[in-house]
C-alpha cells in the first residue's frame, strides 16, 4: 500500500522537492523521534563512559595497592634481612679480623640459602673492606676475584647506617639487579657492608605478574622517574618516558590520569612506596572497554538510522492522506477553467481544514470567473451601446460621402481651399475616428490631434470666445486613453464657461505623468460654478447612477467609461469657482497600449 501512495504522490514530491509536504513532515517526525533520542544517547553514553571509566579506576586502584602492599613487603622483609646480616655480631667479626668462626658459618650459611628461599633473590655478598675481601655463597675470596663489582662505587657513597639502594646489571648486562647495600659499622667507622641483590625480572615474575592482565603494565620507579621493575626487560633502569608516558604525567607522587601512549588510550595510575622514595605505576590499556563502548555506540547508531527510517515512513503515511485535498487544491490552480461551475461543491459541508481551503480557492476562482465574465459583458455593451448611438444618429458611410461632396462644391465655389472646405475636412476627420470600429482605447498622442480638430471646427464659430494652450509631456504620448475622452470637456467649457463670459476667455490643456498615474487637465478662465452645482457635480460623478439628463452628460458618460475601463480608483474630478473659472481632470493608469 505504501508503494502505491508513493507512486500516485510521488509527482508531487519530484515537483516541489525540499519544499513539498513530504520533506516538511518527514524533517519534522525526524527531529521529533532522533533529536530526542540522539541526545538521551549522548547522556547515557557519556555516564556509561563515566561509569566504566570510575570503575576501572576503583579496580585498578585496589589492584595498585595490593600490588604495593606486596612488593613493599618484600622490600621490607629483604632490607630487614640485610640489616639483620650487617648488625650480627659474627659478619661483624668477620669484617674486623677477617676469620670465618663458627658463628660466622651461620651466617655464611644464611647468606647462601636465601638466594633459594627467595627465588627473587640473586645474590647476597658480606664484603670486608679492611682485608678487601667477599664472603658469598659460603666461600670468600678477594675482592678482585668478584666480576660484579658495580656496587662498590654507591659504596664509597654511604654515610650513615641506612644504606643505599641501587639499581644497577650484574657484570654489566644480566640480570638487572636491585642491590641493598647496608654498611657494616663498629664503633661509627665503617668497616664493610651487606649487598642483597635482587632479581627485579623474578621480583616481577613473583609477584606483580600475578596482578596483569592483557597488555596491562605494573612498573616501579625511583625518584628520578628510572624504571626499576618491568615485565620488559630493556625498560630496566630507563626513564618511564620510553613507555610513551612523559614525566609531566607524574607531576603528584598519588595520580591519576587518561592519557594515550603509543597512539592506545589508557589509564595511568600511580601510587608512592611507603619505604622509600619509589613509586609504583599501573598502566591499562583501554582497548578492551573502548570495544564495548564500539559495540554500544554501534547498536545506538542502528537504532537512530531504525527511527529515521520510522520517521520516513511515518512522515510518508502522514504526507499522504493529506496530498488527496492537496493534490486537488493543485489541480484547480493549474485548471481552474474545469471549475467554472462548481455550484455543487460549494455548497458540501467542509469536513476538514483542506476541504474548506479547498472550497473557499473554488468559491474564488467561481467569483474572479464571474467578474472577468462580468466586465467582459460591460465592455461589450459600451461599445456597442456608443456605437448604436453614434449610428442611430447618422449612416457613417453617408456621412462620410456628403461631407466629401460638400467640400468638393466649396472648393469649386471659391476656386480653393476656404474656411468652409477646411471646416468640412476637420470635420471629417473628427467622425471618422469617433465612429470607426479598431477599438475603444487609443493613444494620447491620437486623441490629442483628434481634440484639435475638433478644436478647429469650434474655432470656424467662436474664435472670438477663447485661445488655447497646450502643455503635454512628451513621457505620456504613448500611454492609452479611452477615445472621444477631451471632446466633451472641451465643448462644456465652450458652451458653459466662456460663451456666458463678456470677454474672451483661455483655455489651457496639460498633460503629465505622476508616478504610476496619468493626469491630463482641461482648465478656463469662464465663469464657472457656485459650490451647490459644483458639489451636485461631484456627487454624480462619485456615483453609481448614470443619467442622460442634464447638463453635463458628456462629464459623466466620459467618467464612467473609463471607471469601466481602467478601475474605480481612476475617473474625472472637477474644481471650480464661481467667476474664476474651472478645471476638469482626468486621471488614467501610465500604461502603454500594446
Amino acid at each position: 500500500m505504501i508503494l502505491k501512495m508513493l507512486g500516485k504522490n510521488w509527482p508531487y514530491i519530484r515537483r516541489f522537492r525540499l519544499d513539498s509536504l513530504f520533506w516538511r513532515s518527514f524533517i519534522i517526525v525526524s527531529l521529533l523521534l532522533i533529536v530526542p533520542f540522539v541526545s538521551l544517547s549522548i547522556v547515557f553514553f557519556s555516564r556509561q563512559f563515566g561509569s566504566m571509566l570510575d570503575e576501572i579506576m576503583n579496580e585498578n586502584t585496589v589492584l595498585l595497592n595490593s600490588a604495593t602492599d606486596i612488593v613493599d613487603d618484600s622490600l621490607t622483609e629483604c632490607d630487614s634481612m640485610s640489616s639483620y646480616i650487617a648488625t650480627a655480631e659474627s659478619t661483624q667479626l668477620y669484617a674486623i679480623n677477617g676469620n670465618v668462626t663458627d658463628s660466622f658459618s651461620v651466617m655464611a650459611e644464611l647468606t647462601r640459602s636465601l638466594p633459594v628461599i627467595y627465588r627473587y633473590i640473586d645474590s647476597v655478598y658480606i664484603y670486608a673492606e679492611k682485608f678487601d675481601s667477599i664472603h658469598t655463597s659460603g666461600s670468600s675470596i678477594p675482592l678482585s676475584q668478584l666480576t660484579d663489582d658495580s656496587w662498590l662505587s654507591s659504596y664509597d657513597k654511604i654515610t650513615n647506617q641506612r644504606g643505599i639502594t641501587v639499581t644497577r646489571t650484574k657484570n654489566g648486562t644480566y640480570p638487572a639487579l636491585i642491590s641493598i647495600i647496608k654498611p657494616i659499622y663498629i664503633s661509627d667507622v665503617k668497616m664493610g657492608a651487606v649487598v642483597m641483590n635482587i632479581n627485579s625480572q623474578s621480583l616481577y615474575h613473583s609477584i606483580l605478574a600475578r596482578y596483569c592482565t592483557g597488555s596491562q603494565q605494573l612498573l616501579l620507579v625511583d625518584i628520578s622517574n628510572n624504571i626499576l621493575i618491568s615485565e620488559n626487560i630493556d625498560n630496566f633502569s630507563k626513564n618511564i618516558s620510553v613507555t610513551g608516558l612523559s614525566d609531566t604525567n607524574f607531576t603528584s607522587k598519588d595520580s591519576s590520569d587518561l592519557c594515550e601512549i603509543n597512539g592506545e588510550n589508557c589509564i595511568v595510575l600511580r601510587s608512592p612506596s611507603r619505604i622509600n622514595h619509589y613509586s609504583y605505576v599501573n598502566i591499562y590499556p583501554m582497548s578492551q572497554y573502548e570495544a564495548n563502548l564500539s559495540g554500544i555506540r554501534t547498536q545506538l547508531i542502528i537504532i537512530s538510522l531504525s527511527l529515521l527510517l520510522l520517521g520516513f515512513i511515518l512522515a510518508y503515511i502522514a504526507s499522504a492522506n493529506n496530498y488527496a485535498p492537496f493534490g486537488e487544491i493543485i489541480s484547480v490552480l493549474q485548471d481552474a477553467d474545469s471549475y467554472l461551475d462548481m455550484s455543487e461543491n460549494l455548497t458540501a459541508s467542509n469536513h476538514d481544514e483542506l476541504t474548506y481551503i479547498l472550497n473557499s480557492i473554488k468559491a474564488h476562482i467561481n467569483d474572479k470567473v464571474q467578474a472577468e465574465r462580468i466586465l467582459d459583458e460591460r465592455m461589450h455593451m459600451l461599445k456597442k451601446a456608443q456605437y448604436d448611438m453614434l449610428q442611430s444618429q447618422i449612416n457613417p458611410h453617408f456621412l462620410y460621402n456628403t461631407l466629401e461632396t460638400i467640400n468638393w462644391m466649396a472648393f469649386d465655389l471659391a476656386g480653393a481651399e476656404n474656411p468652409v472646405s477646411t471646416a468640412l475636412v476637420d470635420l471629417a476627420a473628427f467622425f471618422r475616428n469617433a465612429l470607426s470600429t479598431s477599438g475603444y482605447l487609443i493613444t494620447v498622442n491620437d486623441e490629442i490631434k483628434y481634440t484639435k480638430d475638433y478644436i478647429s471646427i469650434l474655432y470656424l464659430r467662436y474664435s472670438d470666445l477663447f485661445d488655447v494652450k497646450w502643455d503635454i509631456d512628451n513621457s505620456i504620448l504613448s500611454c492609452t486613453i479611452i477615445k472621444l475622452c477631451l471632446q466633451p470637456i472641451i465643448e462644456n467649457a465652450v458652451y458653459h464657461g466662456f460663451k456666458p463670459k463678456s470677454s474672451k476667455g483661455l483655455l489651457t490643456i496639460t498633460g503629465k505623468m505622476y508616478g504610476s498615474r496619468v493626469v491630463i487637465s482641461v482648465s478656463d478662465d469662464g465663469v464657472g460654478m457656485n459650490s451647490s452645482a459644483l458639489k451636485k457635480l461631484n456627487s454624480l460623478l462619485s456615483g453609481d447612477i448614470y443619467t442622460e439628463n442634464g447638463r453635463h452628460i458628456g462629464l459623466i458618460n466620459v467618467n464612467k467609461r473609463i471607471k469601466i475601463i481602467f478601475g474605480e480608483q481612476y475617473g474625472i474630478s472637477v474644481k471650480s469657482e464661481e467667476n474664476k473659472g474651472t478645471t476638469v481632470s482626468i486621471v488614467i493608469p501610465a500604461a502603454e497600449q500594446i
